[in-house]
């Protein structure tokens, strides 16, 4: 797909990637706060039925399948042109370094054009659940948010959302922008809008509340983004409270979240985020990965698949 630098073409992608209109496709997720927010969203609206997770360590389905083709996933781009993913994460070096095995990811940095070499400052500042609610706004135009300080708590948790409004706005708004917020259904325009324009009083105390819900959950770190294991029982039933919350704030029914019994471990790595080591890592046909820092140490983030286990993927 061409880059769409001026403003996202919904149409275009809706046609491109006809797939994000289907019901009842089977979803995996990242086992955290914004991999929950994002099944429940597409469960919800179009169907869509959580059969596991995957974070770019294990893969735990609540059954065995031949192939991940079978499975859309969430909140995490799945480098292999047969997988369709969604996810929000700084993915290309350069324009001159292509990604051909990312023929049906959706992610909002890719279709923009925007790379980590030159413009990482300016990548995607919301969760992938943000970018779905704009996708589901054109799908499913009869899209209801709640308007009220609880679901703009929720809207505020995923990625540090709320860090960027406070720091980093103009970039918000011209993400907002692009995705054409302005224009877009008044539920949807509405909530965006808040977000845009809360005040540091607003963010605290909705992060307060938040918080509060959190720790009554069993998730006790501020900062944390509610990750989970689901092979772990005493981390899952908290995910399943979670789950729980999560539909009584926003009003959006699910199934109970799935009991996985199906694991595949694959190797994940991480070194720092260079030019020479990217496109040596992309030699390798990596499962996915991630651009999260051109500074740390540790910043850039993936998973290799092991031999054993490439006939699921490959």
């Amino acid at each position: 797909m061409e880059n769409m630098q001026e403003n996202l073409d919904y149409e275009r992608l809706l046609k491109e990637q006809s797939w994000l209109c289907q019901r009842d496709l089977l979803m995996v997720v990242s086992p955290d706060f914004d991999g929950l927010l994002c099944a429940l969203m597409m469960t919800a609206h179009l169907g869509w039925k959580l059969c596991g997770f995957y974070d770019g360590k294990i893969l735990a389905l609540d059954h065995s399948i031949p192939h991940i083709c079978e499975l859309v996933f969430l909140d995490m781009e799945i480098y292999r042109p047969c997988v369709r993913s969604i996810g929000n994460h700084m993915l290309q070096w350069s324009s001159r370094t292509p990604l051909p095995n990312f023929q049906q990811a959706v992610n909002p940095n890719l279709l923009r054009g925007i790379t980590a070499s030159k413009e990482f400052d300016r990548k995607y500042p919301f969760g992938t659940s943000h970018f779905l609610l704009a996708l589901l706004a054109v799908i499913h135009p009869n899209l209801q948010i709640p308007q009220n300080r609880n679901m703009q708590a929720i809207l505020l948790y995923p990625d540090g959302t709320h860090q960027v409004l406070l720091n980093y706005r103009g970039n918000v708004i011209d993400w907002l922008d692009w995705m054409g917020v302005k224009k877009a259904q008044p539920s949807v325009r509405k909530i965006f809008q808040s977000l845009a324009t809360m005040t540091l009083s607003d963010v605290v105390h909705g992060l307060d509340w938040l918080s509060q819900k959190l720790k009554e959950i069993g998730f006790t770190r501020k900062d944390d983004p509610c990750k989970f294991d689901p092979t772990n029982p005493h981390e899952y039933a908290k995910a399943k409270e979670l789950w729980q919350f999560l539909q009584q704030v926003t009003g959006w029914q699910a199934d109970p979240l799935p009991s996985p019994i199906w694991f595949k471990q694959f190797d994940t790595k991480s070194d720092a985020l260079r030019r020479q080591t990217y496109l040596k890592v992309l030699d390798y046909n990596p499962l996915s990965f991630a651009l999260t820092s051109k500074t740390k140490e540790q910043g850039f983030q993936y998973t290799l698949v092991p031999p054993e286990l490439r006939s699921l993927t490959d």
